[in-house]
């Protein structure tokens, strides 16, 4: 009986040891996979950090403990981690735009002017390191640049000769290129354009100066035909003078033939030729009294167109 009962206590304090042995089996495999895990993830982070890409279009800065070491050009390289310190900086074409600031001309204009920029980083050094927040800086001084060259142009320059303003302002531009470390490629004026009241002002101007010209051609075209008018009157004038002296030349040269036909005819002929010289101022004169006891009054305003004598 006594053995029996040995025996039964004797199994279930087997049982027990077995399982304190499996869970034993199994702590021991769970600190080696979570120490394998720490140390997985210890090694991809200290490759990760000791290793880099750089890309073809960006150059790195590699910094040591803070003080600049060299350039890197793309590819892969190594660093120390948690000493070595790796600035990547694009130097791509990139692209820059001001848009509609104001700027007085030389005449005191304010005028809006817009313009678009592109410039590529060539000393990454002196870009990332020797400025702060570079691109701030590149806009602010292209803006500033742009309304410096406006202010040396009057308001109609500045809206006609786009192509002379972006060489004076690409010139101003390149002066701070080794500065900063960049360098500009393009500079385009987009829009110059006035104030709406000083666009009134000038549609105002255009429309009294077209109606100035318009005033000017219709007069100059008045005296054209007042000219011409006078012209033509004055050729009229002539030619009736001239008819008139040949009409006269021709009663004389007439009269001269009749007094020399009649000369030496008696007094037939003296009366004839006082007739004649009645009928050649009929139209100015009523009568005709001779300075002769003997010659008639001659009436020259008879109805009947033939003059009466009266003695």
């Amino acid at each position: 009986m006594s053995e029996q009962t040995v025996q039964a206590n004797a199994k279930p304090a087997a049982t027990t040891d077995q399982f304190g042995a499996w869970l034993r089996r199994l702590y021991r495999l769970s600190v080696v996979i979570i120490a394998a895990f720490i140390v997985l993830s210890t090694v991809l982070f200290v490759g990760r950090a000791a290793v880099y890409k750089i890309h073809a279009y960006e150059r790195g800065l590699h910094l040591r403990g803070g003080k600049f070491v060299r350039v890197e050009e793309p590819g892969w390289h190594a660093q120390i981690p948690l000493v070595d310190t790796v600035i990547i900086v694009e130097v791509s074409e990139r692209l820059g735009y001001v848009e509609n600031i104001p700027a007085m001309t030389s005449d005191d204009v304010t005028m809006n002017v817009s313009l678009q920029y592109t410039y590529r980083v060539i000393n990454p050094e002196r870009y990332a390191l020797d400025v702060a927040n570079p691109e701030r800086i590149v806009f602010e001084f292209v803006q500033g640049k742009l309304r410096d060259v406006v202010n040396t142009k009057a308001m109609t320059a500045v809206m006609h000769s786009r192509a002379e303003m972006n060489r004076e302002v690409m010139a101003a531009l390149q002066e701070k290129e080794e500065q900063y470390g960049v360098r500009f490629i393009t500079v385009q004026m987009q829009n110059a354009s006035p104030p709406a009241e000083v666009v009134s002002a000038i549609k105002d101007r255009m429309v009294a100066v077209q109606r100035q010209e318009q005033a000017q051609a219709e007069a100059a075209q008045q005296k054209t035909l007042a000219d011409a008018a006078f012209y033509a009157a004055q050729k009229e004038a002539e030619a009736e003078a001239l008819r008139i002296s040949l009409e006269a030349e021709a009663q004389q040269m007439a009269v001269r033939t009749i007094m020399a036909e009649l000369e030496g005819k008696g007094e037939l002929a003296e009366k004839y030729l006082d007739y004649l010289i009645a009928q050649e101022l009929k139209e100015n004169s009523k009568w005709i009294i001779s300075n002769g006891a003997s010659m008639p009054i001659i009436d020259l305003t008879d109805s009947s167109g033939e003059g009466a004598l009266d003695e």
